[in-house]
């Protein structure tokens, strides 16, 4: 039992080493092309003096909205599968311990009520914004 249990450990921390270098293009799809940082103050206009794209708010709000997926969809969501794992692994190895099944039960449920949580205020923030018309470039689930 005890090298079974130290092989799906092993793997676990391979695939967990292994996350940030695989292709995350389906998690990053609503960021931005150029990373968490919007491209702006780049083009200077010769007969202003100024910039053709200046930072604004438009490009602060961007950024913020950047900044709320990566936190949720790219740190968050693989961080609570590995939870999950953790807490389905306690309660398959319990061997019918009602302590070790009474945590995992506990850690399952303030789980899925702080990602529950933390989805709803994704989906509150992203339709005001959208109500708002913040900025149409701010991808949300309704475009």
């Amino acid at each position: 039992m005890k090298k079974i249990s130290f092989f799906i450990i092993g793997l676990m921390f391979v695939f967990t080493i292994a996350i940030p270098f695989t292709n995350v293009s389906a998690a990053t799809a609503t960021t931005t092309k150029t990373g968490l940082v919007p491209v702006c103050n780049t083009i200077i206009d010769k007969i202003n003096g100024g910039f053709t794209n200046p930072c604004d708010f438009n490009y602060f709000m961007i950024l913020l909205n950047s900044i709320i997926n990566f936190l949720l969809f790219v740190i968050a969501t693989p961080l609570a599968a590995m939870i999950i794992c953790y807490a389905g692994w306690l309660y398959l190895s319990s061997g019918g311990s009602s302590e070790n099944i009474s945590k995992a039960k506990k850690i399952l449920l303030n789980l899925v009520i702080g990602y529950v949580i933390a989805l709803a205020a994704w989906l509150i923030v992203k339709t005001i914004l959208k109500t708002l018309g913040i900025d149409p470039s701010i991808e949300t689930f309704l475009k």
